[in-house]
């Protein structure tokens, strides 16, 4: 790679380097939501409330309840009692000794906390 100037060698120089092709920014300004493609947000923006408004899962799996599983990571057999898809608004429940299959976004039954 050939450059104009040497490359940098210490962190400041790179720093300079960086900042050197930044143009100030200009005072926050308030603008529609197709007009801000490609600005940055002055601020954090905070919504009113969180979507979904139940707990769901981040991916495909099984909802356990904790207390069903050993501590000493041995197999335990389950019965598979349900499975929760996405946009299914029907609650569930998980009993003792009891699962259910979940897809990814859908609500967690009850008896199956998150991070249980």
């Amino acid at each position: 790679m050939k450059y104009e100037t040497p490359p940098p060698k210490t962190l400041d120089e790179a720093l300079d380097f960086i900042f050197g092709y930044l143009e100030p920014s200009s005072k926050p300004q308030r603008v529609t939501i197709n007009e801000a493609i490609g600005r940055v947000l002055a601020e954090d923006i905070v919504a009113p409330a969180s979507l979904p408004r139940f707990d769901n899962a981040a991916m495909d799996g099984y909802a356990v309840r904790s207390l069903d599983l050993p501590n000493n990571g041995a197999r335990v057999d389950l019965k598979v009692v349900a499975t929760i898809a996405a946009g299914q608004t029907t609650p569930h429940n998980i009993g003792i000794g009891e699962a259910a299959r979940i897809t990814t976004g859908a609500m967690l039954p009850k008896g199956a906390p998150i991070g249980s």
